[in-house]
C-alpha cells in the first residue's frame, strides 16, 4: 500500500491490529486517511475512515452524526474507535463501487441511471434537512456520492463540512472547499441554505449526464486575453487569477455549459439543470422533494439513452422497444428491435438531432 505520508500512528495501528485484513489505501478520504479490507469474523468488507482530534479529544462530530441518521441512501456506521488522544476513527461499509466521480470519468452513464443516482442521494438529503434535524452538507459533489456496482444504489458520504442551521435561521457560513460547486451566494455573501445543498445537486446532475469540465487542466477555463494574462503570470498569481475567474463565472450562471452534454440529453432535463443552478435562490427548487417531483415527472415519458461502441442507443420503457441510431453507407439511420439482435429500419436523416427527435416523439 502507498500509504508512506500517512501519520505513522495510523499506519502502525493499520499493521498491528488483527480484526481486518487491510488491503487497500486511498488518499480520497476528504478531512482524513482512508484504508478498506475484510473483517475476518463477519466476511464482509469494509473502510475505515481515520480523523484527527482537536487538544481537548473533541472532533467526533462526524461519526456521532452518523449514529443518529438511519436512512437507506445515507452511508451506515458501524463503529468507531479511539487510537489515542489525538486520533480516532469510524468503520462503515465499503461501496463495491467506489465514489462517483470514479465511475463517470470511465463511463457515459445511460440517462435513466445517472437520474436514478441523483433521485437516490436527493432522497437522503430529504433526510438531512428535515426537521428537527434541519442539517446541510456543505459540499456536495461526485466525490462524496458512492455508488453500489451491484444494485446501483447511491450513498450520501462525507459529512465533515455538515452543519445545523439555527432556529428562526434560514442559513449557515459556508464551506469554502472544493470551488467549482460554490453556490453564487457563498461567494457573493458567505451563506449557505438548503437550497445551495439543491444547487451543488445541480451540478452534480449536470456532471453525470455528461456535461464536462476541464478539471484536469485549469487554464483550458481561459481564453482570449485572459489565457495570454495567465500565461504571464507566476504559479501563485495564476491560481488567484483563475480562482478570481471562476467566481466570475459561477456568479454569472456561467459555470456549466449545457452544450457539453451528449446531444441525447432532453430540453426537460437541461430545465431541471438550470432550475437547480439558478444564480438566484428563490428561483431555483425549493425543497428536495421539489427536485424529485421534477425528476419523476420526466421520467413518465422520457427514454433511456446511452452510449455503447460510439452508437447511440434508447430504450422506450413503456414498450421495451430499442432503438439505435448507425450509420449505413452515406446516412444516418433508426434501426428498432425487440430482441436487441433483430434490427429494422425505422428512419434515416443526415441531421442526428432528427434521429433523436424520432425516437422522443414515440
Amino acid at each position: 500500500m502507498k500509504d508512506d505520508v500517512v501519520n505513522p500512528i495510523i499506519r502502525e495501528f493499520i499493521r498491528s491490529q488483527t480484526d481486518i485484513d487491510i488491503d487497500r489505501y486511498s488518499d480520497k478520504g476528504g478531512f482524513g486517511e482512508l484504508y478498506f479490507g475484510k473483517r475476518k469474523i463477519f466476511d464482509d468488507r469494509v473502510a475505515l475512515k481515520f480523523y484527527v482530534l482537536d487538544e481537548n479529544g473533541d472532533g467526533h462530530e462526524e461519526p456521532i452524526l452518523l449514529k443518529q441518521i438511519t436512512h437507506d441512501n445515507i452511508l451506515k456506521l458501524i463503529d468507531a474507535r479511539i487510537i489515542n488522544d489525538r486520533i480516532a476513527y469510524y468503520l462503515t461499509p465499503e461501496i463495491s463501487g467506489g465514489d462517483l466521480q470514479n465511475i463517470i470519468d470511465n463511463y457515459i452513464l445511460p440517462t435513466e441511471k445517472a437520474v436514478s443516482i441523483i433521485q437516490g442521494v436527493l432522497k437522503g438529503l430529504t433526510e438531512l434537512h428535515k426537521p428537527p434535524l434541519n442539517l446541510v452538507h456543505r459540499d456536495l459533489k461526485t466525490y462524496n456520492v458512492l455508488v453500489d456496482k451491484n444494485d446501483g444504489m447511491a450513498y450520501l458520504a462525507d459529512f465533515g463540512t455538515i452543519k445545523k442551521i439555527p432556529d428562526g435561521q434560514d442559513y449557515v457560513s459556508a464551506s469554502k472547499y472544493t470551488f467549482l460547486y460554490r453556490p453564487p451566494e457563498v461567494i457573493l455573501d458567505n451563506k449557505y441554505t438548503k437550497q445551495s445543498d439543491l444547487y451543488q445537486m445541480g451540478i452534480i446532475l449536470y456532471q453525470v449526464l455528461g456535461g464536462h469540465f476541464p478539471m484536469k487542466q485549469p487554464h483550458e477555463w481561459l481564453n482570449g486575453r485572459k489565457l495570454l494574462k495567465y500565461n504571464q503570470l507566476n504559479p501563485f498569481e495564476q491560481q488567484t487569477f483563475l480562482g478570481n475567474h471562476l467566481e466570475e463565472l459561477i456568479v454569472k450562471g456561467k459555470i456549466i455549459d449545457l452544450d457539453t452534454l451528449p446531444i441525447f440529453v432532453s430540453r426537460k432535463l437541461k430545465t431541471i439543470i438550470k432550475n437547480a443552478t439558478n444564480t438566484e435562490i428563490k428561483k431555483r427548487f425549493s425543497t428536495c422533494a421539489d427536485f424529485l417531483k421534477a425528476l419523476f415527472d420526466y421520467q413518465k415519458s422520457s427514454k433511456d439513452w446511452w452510449v455503447d461502441n460510439d452508437i447511440i442507443h434508447a430504450t422506450n420503457k413503456k414498450t421495451k422497444r430499442n432503438y439505435r441510431i448507425v450509420k449505413r453507407k452515406k446516412e444516418l439511420v433508426t434501426e428498432w428491435s425487440n430482441t436487441t439482435t433483430d434490427w429494422r429500419k425505422d428512419f434515416s436523416d443526415n441531421k442526428l438531432q432528427k434521429h433523436i427527435d424520432n425516437i422522443e416523439s414515440k
